[in-house]
C-alpha cells in the first residue's frame, strides 16, 4: 500500500475520533483532489459524491457549523473567503523539527483567509499563512467572534470594523507563532477598534503595536527585532509575558504600567520590578536549548520564569492554569494525531499496518 494511501487512512481514522454535533459534518480538503463538483468528487483520494474531497476551502459548499480538515501539501491553498460559521483545521507547522507531531513534514499553507459577514463563530487552527508570488497575504477579520489559534503567520492578522462601522467584539488571537508584526488594520480609513479582544499565549517575532484596547494580553513571548517601541497599546490585563528583545522600549497603558504584573524584561525601564515584574538581563538563560523554532521558547527548569507566574505555572507562551490554553508545539489542533504509519508489507492473507498516535490538548 502506498504511503499516500496510508496517510489518507490516518486522516479518516482521526476524523472518526472527533466528537461533533450530530448535525455537523467533517469535510476533507486536499488540493491534489480532482473534485470539480460535476463528474469528479475527489475519487482519486477516496472521495464520493456524498462525501467529496474538496480541492480548496470553499465555505459555500458546506453548512454552517461544519469543519474542514485541510490536508498537508507542498502547494499553498487558494485564498479563502469565509461567509458562514466553520472550523478550519490544518496539519500544523515545523513538523520536521518537533518530535511526534505528524507522519508528514508538509504543512497546510494558505495565503489570504478573510472572515466576512456571516462567518461569526468561526475558528482557524493549525494553518500556515504564506505569501504567494510577490503578494503579501494576511488573515483578515471583518466580523465578530472569530478565533485564530495555533497558526503560523508569515504576516499580520488584519482587523476592520463591522459592516455598520462599529467595532468588532470577541476576537481571540491564541497560541500562534508570528514571524512579523502581529496586528494590522484593514483599509486606509479610520477603524473602530474591537472590544473583548484577547491576545494570549502567542510567540511574536515582531512588534505588537495596536491603537485600541486589548482586554487581556497574557502569557506571550515577544522576541522581535530592535525597534523604537516593541509594545504599544492599552490593556486591562498584561501579565506573565516575557519581552526577550534586549533593551526594547514599551508603551503600555500610556506608560503608566497599570495592570502590568508578573512579566519579565531585560531592563528595569520596561516593566519595572513592582507587581512581581522582574528583570533578567541574561534573558536567554530562562529558555531551553533550542530544538525547533517554537520549542526554543520553552522555559528551562529552575529558571526565573519556571513556575513563577501569577497562577504558579511558567511565564511565557507555554504557561497558563489550563493546559489546553498553553502554546502547543507545531500548532497541533486538540485532536488525536497520528505521527507514524508503517507496514512491513503484504502477506498472503493481509496487510499489517502499525499506527502510532497521541492525543493533543
Amino acid at each position: 500500500m502506498k504511503k499516500t494511501q496510508l496517510l489518507c487512512i490516518a486522516v479518516i481514522i482521526t476524523a472518526a475520533l472527533i466528537s461533533q454535533q450530530a448535525s455537523a459534518k467533517i469535510w476533507r480538503v486536499n488540493n491534489k483532489s480532482n473534485y470539480d463538483g460535476i463528474n469528479f468528487w475527489g475519487d482519486n483520494l477516496g472521495g464520493t459524491q456524498n462525501y467529496p474531497v474538496f480541492a480548496q476551502i470553499n465555505s459555500t459548499l458546506v453548512a454552517a457549523g461544519d469543519t474542514f480538515y485541510v490536508e498537508p501539501s507542498t502547494i499553498p491553498y487558494a485564498d479563502a473567503n469565509i461567509d458562514r460559521k466553520v472550523t478550519i483545521i490544518g496539519s500544523g507547522y515545523f513538523l520536521s523539527r518537533n518530535p511526534h507531531v505528524s507522519s508528514t513534514t508538509d504543512s497546510s499553507s494558505i495565503g489570504n483567509v478573510t472572515f466576512s459577514s456571516g462567518s461569526d463563530g468561526s475558528q482557524i487552527i493549525g494553518m500556515s499563512n504564506v505569501n504567494t508570488g510577490s503578494t503579501s497575504k494576511d488573515f483578515v477579520i471583518l466580523t465578530n467572534n472569530i478565533t485564530v489559534k495555533r497558526c503560523n503567520l508569515k504576516n499580520s492578522i488584519v482587523i476592520s470594523n463591522n459592516s455598520n462601522g462599529t467595532g468588532l467584539s470577541d476576537v481571540y488571537i491564541l497560541e500562534n507563532f508570528f514571524n512579523s508584526n502581529a496586528l494590522g488594520v484593514y483599509g486606509n480609513s479610520g477603524i473602530a477598534y474591537p472590544i473583548d479582544f484577547v491576545f494570549n499565549n502567542n510567540i511574536c517575532k515582531g512588534a505588537l503595536i495596536w491603537g485600541g484596547t486589548i482586554l487581556q494580553c497574557d502569557n506571550n513571548v515577544f522576541d522581535g527585532p530592535q525597534s523604537s517601541e516593541a509594545l504599544q497599546f492599552t490593556t486591562s490585563e498584561f501579565k506573565n509575558n516575557i519581552l526577550k528583545t534586549l533593551n526594547a522600549t514599551i508603551n503600555i497603558n500610556n506608560g503608566s504600567n497599570l495592570n502590568v504584573s508578573y512579566n519579565i524584561g531585560t531592563s528595569a525601564s520596561q516593566f519595572g520590578t513592582a507587581n512581581n515584574n522582574i528583570v533578567v538581563a541574561s534573558i536567554a538563560s530562562i529558555f531551553v536549548t533550542p530544538t525547533s523554532p517554537d520549542g526554543a521558547y520553552q522555559i528551562a527548569s529552575g529558571s526565573a520564569a519556571n513556575n513563577s507566574g501569577s497562577d504558579g505555572t511558567d511565564r511565557g507562551a507555554f504557561g497558563g492554569a489550563a493546559v489546553t490554553d498553553r502554546y502547543t508545539l507545531s500548532g497541533l489542533a486538540a485532536i488525536p494525531v497520528i505521527y507514524s504509519v508503517s507496514t512491513k508489507g503484504a502477506t498472503a492473507t493481509n496487510l499489517p499496518v502499525t499506527i502510532q498516535a497521541r492525543t493533543i490538548k
